[in-house]
């Protein structure tokens, strides 16, 4: 499936710049959200302000997966800098995970200043579709992360 690119929600910089968010030492995680959903807008802050995340059913838990394997390090060449994680996976069992169209990466680090301030979102395929039961769906991070600052 042909995903677009992350792209960081319009607060983000900032959170990060200022310290809300630690890159190498919060936790963060990737959720899946419905055709319904404006994660493409990219101007909410924080979680709350989502709509239409996929339903909790059949393997999927509202809030999402956390990214594990996270880091913060230097990329490819001198004066890059790396966000990655390892792939992410759903198995749907027990039926079908529905109407899925975007994927989302907040921060889900508890009490910190950084929680529930979102990252960026991708859209996964230019139509909603679904995994169905014993099937799985694997979000592949590139191989420069999910996202490289120059």
């Amino acid at each position: 499936m042909a995903a677009s690119a992350w792209g960081f929600f319009n607060q983000f910089k900032r959170y990060m710049a200022d310290g809300e968010m630690d890159l190498d030492l919060d936790v963060f995680k990737m959720a899946l959200f419905t055709s319904a959903a404006d994660a493409a807008t990219r101007t909410q802050s924080i979680w709350s302000e989502l709509s239409s995340e996929v339903a909790a059913a059949n393997n999927y838990a509202l809030g999402g997966k956390t990214l594990t394997n996270v880091t913060w390090s230097t990329g490819a060449s001198a004066g890059v800098m790396r966000f990655d994680s390892d792939n992410v996976i759903w198995t749907a069992s027990g039926g079908n995970i529905s109407a899925i169209r975007y994927a989302v990466i907040h921060n889900n680090s508890g009490a910190s200043i950084g929680a529930n301030k979102l990252v960026c979102s991708s859209r996964l395929t230019a139509t909603a579709f679904s995994v169905s039961d014993g099937n799985t769906l694997t979000i592949t991070i590139n191989a420069s992360g999910i996202f490289e600052l120059t």
